[in-house]
Protein backbone atom coordinates (compact mmCIF):
# COMPACT_ATOMS: atom_id res chain seq x y z
CA UNK A 1 0.00 0.00 0.00
CA UNK A 2 2.91 2.20 0.98
CA UNK A 3 4.75 1.99 -2.43
CA UNK A 4 1.41 2.55 -3.88
CA UNK A 5 1.04 6.08 -2.08
CA UNK A 6 4.80 7.01 -2.88
CA UNK A 7 4.13 6.30 -6.74
CA UNK A 8 1.17 7.69 -6.40
CA UNK A 9 1.09 11.26 -4.80
CA UNK A 10 5.50 11.13 -3.67
CA UNK A 11 4.34 11.53 -0.69
CA UNK A 12 6.06 10.26 2.67
CA UNK A 13 9.27 9.85 1.34
CA UNK A 14 11.84 10.51 4.56
CA UNK A 15 15.49 10.50 4.22
CA UNK A 16 18.52 9.87 5.57
CA UNK A 17 17.72 9.88 9.85
CA UNK A 18 19.74 9.57 12.41
CA UNK A 19 22.06 6.63 11.66
CA UNK A 20 20.42 5.47 8.65
CA UNK A 21 22.65 5.30 5.67
CA UNK A 22 22.50 8.52 3.10
CA UNK A 23 19.70 7.98 0.67
CA UNK A 24 17.45 5.54 2.66
CA UNK A 25 13.82 5.88 1.67
CA UNK A 26 11.27 4.78 4.34
CA UNK A 27 7.98 5.78 5.70
CA UNK A 28 6.78 6.14 8.61
CA UNK A 29 2.91 4.47 8.95
CA UNK A 30 1.79 4.52 12.32
CA UNK A 31 2.01 7.27 14.89
CA UNK A 32 1.94 6.04 19.15
CA UNK A 33 1.14 6.82 21.94
CA UNK A 34 1.01 5.71 25.77
CA UNK A 35 -1.77 5.63 26.92
CA UNK A 36 -3.03 3.65 30.09
CA UNK A 37 0.43 1.99 30.50
CA UNK A 38 -0.31 0.87 27.13
CA UNK A 39 0.75 1.43 23.69
CA UNK A 40 -2.00 2.99 20.85
CA UNK A 41 -1.10 2.39 17.43
CA UNK A 42 -2.98 4.87 14.67
CA UNK A 43 -2.25 5.02 11.29
CA UNK A 44 -0.75 8.80 10.41
CA UNK A 45 -3.68 11.52 9.50
CA UNK A 46 -1.80 11.93 6.63
CA UNK A 47 -1.67 8.66 5.24
CA UNK A 48 -5.44 8.39 5.81
CA UNK A 49 -5.99 11.50 3.84
CA UNK A 50 -4.13 10.08 0.80
CA UNK A 51 -5.90 6.61 0.92
CA UNK A 52 -8.90 8.61 0.77
CA UNK A 53 -7.77 10.79 -2.34
CA UNK A 54 -6.38 7.62 -4.32
CA UNK A 55 -9.76 5.71 -3.53
CA UNK A 56 -7.77 3.26 -1.66
CA UNK A 57 -9.95 0.18 -0.01
CA UNK A 58 -13.14 1.41 -0.90
CA UNK A 59 -16.09 -0.36 -1.18
CA UNK A 60 -17.08 1.30 -4.45
CA UNK A 61 -13.57 -0.09 -5.79
CA UNK A 62 -13.75 -3.65 -5.44
CA UNK A 63 -17.14 -4.86 -4.53
CA UNK A 64 -19.68 -5.01 -7.45
CA UNK A 65 -23.07 -4.70 -5.77
CA UNK A 66 -21.27 -1.38 -3.89
CA UNK A 67 -19.83 -0.19 -7.44
CA UNK A 68 -24.03 -0.20 -8.57
CA UNK A 69 -25.21 1.27 -5.46
CA UNK A 70 -22.64 3.99 -5.21
CA UNK A 71 -23.77 5.23 -9.03
CA UNK A 72 -27.21 4.71 -8.65
CA UNK A 73 -26.69 7.04 -5.17
CA UNK A 74 -24.73 9.39 -7.01
CA UNK A 75 -25.65 13.11 -7.58
CA UNK A 76 -25.23 12.69 -11.39
CA UNK A 77 -26.03 16.62 -13.66
CA UNK A 78 -27.83 16.06 -16.82
CA UNK A 79 -25.88 19.25 -17.55
CA UNK A 80 -22.21 16.90 -17.66
CA UNK A 81 -20.93 17.28 -20.68
CA UNK A 82 -20.61 13.90 -22.89
CA UNK A 83 -17.98 11.42 -22.67
CA UNK A 84 -15.95 10.86 -25.84
CA UNK A 85 -13.45 7.85 -25.71
CA UNK A 86 -10.00 7.79 -26.21
CA UNK A 87 -8.87 4.87 -27.50
CA UNK A 88 -6.07 4.71 -25.08
CA UNK A 89 -5.62 1.43 -22.93
CA UNK A 90 -5.62 1.83 -19.35
CA UNK A 91 -2.80 0.30 -17.41
CA UNK A 92 -3.16 -2.70 -15.17
CA UNK A 93 -3.09 -2.51 -11.52
CA UNK A 94 -2.69 -4.90 -8.69
CA UNK A 95 -5.72 -7.03 -7.25
CA UNK A 96 -5.78 -6.70 -3.75
CA UNK A 97 -7.41 -8.61 -0.76
CA UNK A 98 -10.47 -8.08 0.60
CA UNK A 99 -11.82 -10.35 3.09
CA UNK A 100 -9.78 -13.29 2.27
CA UNK A 101 -10.48 -12.56 -1.72
CA UNK A 102 -8.44 -11.01 -4.29
CA UNK A 103 -10.43 -8.35 -6.17
CA UNK A 104 -9.54 -6.26 -9.30
CA UNK A 105 -10.23 -2.08 -8.57
CA UNK A 106 -12.56 -0.46 -10.56
CA UNK A 107 -13.59 2.59 -10.61
CA UNK A 108 -17.07 4.59 -10.35
CA UNK A 109 -15.86 7.14 -11.98
CA UNK A 110 -14.91 5.13 -15.25
CA UNK A 111 -18.18 3.23 -14.97
CA UNK A 112 -20.20 6.96 -14.84
CA UNK A 113 -18.00 8.14 -18.12
CA UNK A 114 -19.29 4.89 -20.00
CA UNK A 115 -23.14 5.84 -19.05
CA UNK A 116 -22.60 9.35 -20.13
CA UNK A 117 -21.03 7.89 -23.60
CA UNK A 118 -24.28 5.87 -23.77
CA UNK A 119 -26.51 9.08 -22.83
CA UNK A 120 -27.99 6.87 -20.45
CA UNK A 121 -30.00 4.17 -22.36
CA UNK A 122 -29.61 0.46 -22.60
CA UNK A 123 -27.23 -0.17 -24.95
CA UNK A 124 -28.64 -3.62 -25.97
CA UNK A 125 -31.70 -1.96 -27.26
CA UNK A 126 -32.08 2.01 -26.46
CA UNK A 127 -36.08 1.53 -26.67
CA UNK A 128 -35.81 -0.41 -23.26
CA UNK A 129 -38.10 1.49 -20.56
CA UNK A 130 -35.99 2.46 -17.16
CA UNK A 131 -36.59 4.70 -14.65
CA UNK A 132 -35.41 7.88 -13.80
CA UNK A 133 -32.35 8.43 -11.20
CA UNK A 134 -33.57 9.41 -7.53
CA UNK A 135 -30.76 12.66 -7.48
CA UNK A 136 -31.60 13.60 -11.46
CA UNK A 137 -33.25 13.65 -14.07
CA UNK A 138 -31.57 10.92 -16.30
CA UNK A 139 -32.17 7.55 -17.16
CA UNK A 140 -31.25 4.67 -14.35
CA UNK A 141 -28.91 2.15 -16.32
CA UNK A 142 -25.92 -0.04 -14.82
CA UNK A 143 -22.47 -0.28 -16.15
CA UNK A 144 -21.46 -4.24 -17.25
CA UNK A 145 -18.04 -4.77 -18.33
CA UNK A 146 -18.37 -6.82 -21.56
CA UNK A 147 -15.41 -8.57 -20.83
CA UNK A 148 -15.98 -9.86 -17.38
CA UNK A 149 -13.35 -7.85 -14.66
CA UNK A 150 -12.71 -11.54 -13.07
CA UNK A 151 -10.62 -12.46 -16.05
CA UNK A 152 -8.24 -9.84 -15.74
CA UNK A 153 -4.96 -12.10 -16.03
CA UNK A 154 -5.83 -13.18 -19.06
CA UNK A 155 -4.79 -9.47 -19.74
CA UNK A 156 -1.79 -7.64 -19.92
CA UNK A 157 -3.76 -4.38 -19.57
CA UNK A 158 -6.44 -3.12 -16.96
CA UNK A 159 -10.52 -4.52 -18.16
CA UNK A 160 -11.76 -1.64 -16.13
CA UNK A 161 -11.68 0.81 -19.13
CA UNK A 162 -14.77 2.77 -20.36
CA UNK A 163 -14.68 0.61 -24.26
CA UNK A 164 -14.95 -2.35 -21.96
CA UNK A 165 -18.19 -1.02 -20.11
CA UNK A 166 -21.75 -1.08 -21.60
CA UNK A 167 -24.72 0.86 -20.16
CA UNK A 168 -27.94 -1.93 -19.85
CA UNK A 169 -31.22 -1.16 -18.69
CA UNK A 170 -31.43 -3.68 -14.65
CA UNK A 171 -33.40 -6.39 -16.65
CA UNK A 172 -31.24 -6.58 -19.64
CA UNK A 173 -27.87 -6.66 -16.95
CA UNK A 174 -29.44 -9.23 -15.19
CA UNK A 175 -30.57 -11.50 -18.22
CA UNK A 176 -26.73 -11.47 -19.59
CA UNK A 177 -25.85 -13.02 -16.41
CA UNK A 178 -28.45 -15.32 -15.22
CA UNK A 179 -30.74 -15.46 -18.24
CA UNK A 180 -31.27 -17.65 -21.63
CA UNK A 181 -30.24 -15.85 -24.81
CA UNK A 182 -27.68 -14.37 -23.14
CA UNK A 183 -25.28 -15.00 -26.47
CA UNK A 184 -27.67 -13.53 -28.65
CA UNK A 185 -26.65 -10.58 -25.86
CA UNK A 186 -23.16 -10.79 -26.38
CA UNK A 187 -22.74 -10.90 -30.07
CA UNK A 188 -25.12 -7.81 -30.78
CA UNK A 189 -22.86 -5.65 -27.93
CA UNK A 190 -19.45 -7.52 -28.88
CA UNK A 191 -20.11 -6.90 -32.82
CA UNK A 192 -20.55 -2.95 -31.75
CA UNK A 193 -17.51 -2.94 -29.55
CA UNK A 194 -14.85 -5.66 -31.01
CA UNK A 195 -12.78 -2.40 -33.13
CA UNK A 196 -13.03 -0.45 -30.00
CA UNK A 197 -12.02 -3.34 -27.23
CA UNK A 198 -8.92 -3.62 -29.85
CA UNK A 199 -8.07 -0.24 -29.87
CA UNK A 200 -7.66 -0.36 -25.99
CA UNK A 201 -5.71 -3.82 -26.50
CA UNK A 202 -8.60 -6.35 -25.41
CA UNK A 203 -7.98 -8.59 -28.37
CA UNK A 204 -10.67 -11.45 -27.78
CA UNK A 205 -12.88 -13.37 -30.10
CA UNK A 206 -16.87 -13.88 -29.78
CA UNK A 207 -16.33 -17.34 -29.33
CA UNK A 208 -13.76 -17.12 -26.56
CA UNK A 209 -16.42 -14.21 -24.77
CA UNK A 210 -19.17 -16.36 -24.69
CA UNK A 211 -16.96 -19.63 -23.47
CA UNK A 212 -16.13 -17.42 -20.43
CA UNK A 213 -19.65 -16.61 -19.71
CA UNK A 214 -20.67 -19.99 -19.93
CA UNK A 215 -17.41 -20.73 -17.08
CA UNK A 216 -18.32 -18.19 -14.87
CA UNK A 217 -19.41 -18.53 -11.51
CA UNK A 218 -22.10 -15.80 -11.34
CA UNK A 219 -21.42 -13.74 -8.53
CA UNK A 220 -22.52 -10.42 -10.36
CA UNK A 221 -20.04 -9.21 -12.26
CA UNK A 222 -20.63 -5.56 -13.24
Amino acid sequence: MHRELLKELGRFSVKGIGGIAPGTRFIVVMRSKLVDAKWEWTIREELVEAIEELDIFSANSFSDDALVSVIGNSDISSGTPHFEYNGKSKSKKKSVLVQNKYLYPRSHRVSINALRHANYKCEFDNTHLTFTRRNSDLNYTEPHHLVPISYHNNFDISLDAEENIVSLCCNCHKQIHLGQGFEVMLEKLYNERKDLLKKVGIDISLVVLIKLYKNYKYEIEY
